[in-house]
């Protein structure tokens, strides 16, 4: 247990608080939708004549405050290929989902089109996240859209010559469905000659047999590319195992709280399909991985981009066979997080890094318990990775003496962008963070880098206040030390 003797008190709040609101007036356009809104037959009329760059403006507005009948008179008569909805996934309720569905009705029906309607793939899946409201697809848009076209791949397997294509995310939890989902689901089953839809992400909480069964009687898994798996058995994952292997395009899977069951034997091992073309897989809270780490990954077919594997326990054998898997070689990221390593020897660790040096460009090993005996170990190693951009060893174990080793290494290293270092255990006294130590340390530990290079972003930190769950650091750009939680 960590504390802090500088824990804020919670009855400070008597403290004038300065932080000033941030008032960001709306844009002329926003104002004429708003206005042109008070009205859904108003603006319903207007349609034929508004602009095609005020289509995502009005759309947004229409969706944020629930104008379903000018979202379902908008769909027939959009003037893009693309609908994107982006960030507002997260507002899409059974209402203005079924609004936007009778919209693709009547554009299905229709037996001449519009002209101005080149609609042809409405995709509500959260995946552009710098995105803050409605993207068409479009090479001008106005602020706050992403203004550069970024064209679709279609990827394999969902090319169905259809009228019109639904990109979504679907979310399975024992075996039930949420209500928008289920209509979806419905709706898309009853129109399936003319609508492909498509399930970009899939996510499996808990396992009801006849669920799946039914839902993969309709699900392409082709169009899968992004697949979470958690609370699950071996029996569950050998269920499904039929269905993985028809998930051609898979690029990232998660892997959640994985368990053994008692009565299994230490010998079972979890065997995943062949994944060929995986690029990024993550492990977290599983107590399968445990000796298990070669099996996990003998599922690749190509060389894997990215390995995150968290609040798990490795054996000797899983860090030991990490030098001889081929086919993470040319890994680009390696995240092991909330990982006992301080009793296990971490060579092979050392010798991986040198295998993937010419590749990596993120290295997080975070919460790992790494001593000062450990670190040595890795340094000769960390200083051939020339192409890493982000390093992180947070919350370990390292020393004055030995975090200045590791700060020379990392020195050598041009390409690096951001560094995340642990406050070295001088900044602590029988479990008492001291952060008046961390402050008079970092001056020193900052020279050693920008001696040899400029620094981007530098950040030291030390452990989590076990009382008030806030930290302290002290980074490159204020030179301060400071209190967040």
């Amino acid at each position: 247990m960590v504390i802090c003797l500088q824990c804020p008190h919670e009855d400070d709040s008597s403290e004038e608080d300065t932080t000033e609101e941030v008032y960001s007036p709306l844009t002329l356009e926003k104002l004429a939708m708003k206005r042109l809104l008070r009205g859904e037959a108003l603006a319903i009329s207007a349609l034929k004549d508004l602009p095609h760059l005020l289509f995502p403006v009005m759309f947004e507005e229409a969706f944020i405050n629930g104008r379903t009948k000018v979202l379902t008179a908008m769909i027939p008569v959009w003037p893009y290929p693309y609908l994107y909805v982006g960030m507002m996934i997260e507002n899409r309720n059974l209402k203005t989902l079924k609004a936007m569905l009778e919209g693709l009705d009547i554009l299905i029906t229709q037996k001449v089109r519009s002209s101005r309607c080149k609609l042809t793939e409405i995709n509500w899946k959260n995946e552009y996240h710098h995105v803050t409201g409605i993207w068409a697809g479009s090479c001008k848009l106005l602020p706050g859209f992403m203004t550069q076209k970024q064209p679709v791949q279609n990827r394999p397997g969902c090319g169905v010559k259809k009228e019109l294509k639904v990109t979504t995310q679907l979310r399975l939890i024992e075996g039930r469905l949420g209500e928008s989902d289920r209509y979806l689901f419905q709706w898309a089953q009853q129109r399936k000659d003319s609508v492909h839809l498509c399930y970009a992400n899939l996510e499996i909480e808990g396992l009801t047999k006849a669920s799946v069964i039914e839902i993969f009687k309709f699900l392409h898994a082709d169009c899968v590319q992004d697949l979470l798996l958690g609370y699950l058995s071996k029996e569950d994952l050998d269920f499904l195992n039929p269905y993985l292997r028809q998930m051609n395009n898979l690029l990232n899977l998660t892997l959640c709280h994985i368990r053994r069951t008692l009565s299994m034997g230490d010998s079972e091992m979890l065997l995943l399909p062949p994944f060929h073309c995986l690029q990024k897989l993550s492990v977290n809270d599983s107590n399968y991985v445990y000796g298990n780490l070669k099996g996990f990954l003998r599922c690749l077919k190509k060389p894997l981009e990215s390995l995150i594997i968290t609040d798990c326990n490795l054996s000797q054998s899983d860090l030991d066979c990490l030098p001889y898997c081929s086919n993470i070689f040319y890994l680009k990221s390696l995240t092991l997080d909330s990982i006992n390593l301080c009793d296990l020897l971490i060579e092979p660790l050392g010798f991986f890094l040198e295998r993937v040096g010419h590749t990596l460009e993120n290295l997080e090993l975070e919460s790992c318990g790494i001593q000062d005996s450990q670190l040595n170990t890795l340094l000769p190693a960390l200083s051939q990775c020339s192409q890493l951009r982000v390093v992180s060893f947070n919350d370990n174990e390292f020393s004055l003496l030995f975090l200045k080793k590791l700060l020379h290494h990392t020195a050598q290293l041009s390409q690096l962008e951001r560094d995340i270092y642990p406050a070295p255990l001088e900044c602590y006294d029988r479990d008492v963070i001291l952060s008046h130590r961390l402050e008079k340390l970092c001056p020193e530990l900052l020279d050693i880098l920008t001696a040899k290079r400029m620094p981007q972003e530098v950040t030291f930190e030390t452990t989590q206040c076990s009382n008030c769950f806030g930290h302290y650091i002290y980074d490159l750009e204020t030179e301060n030390c400071r209190y967040e939680i």
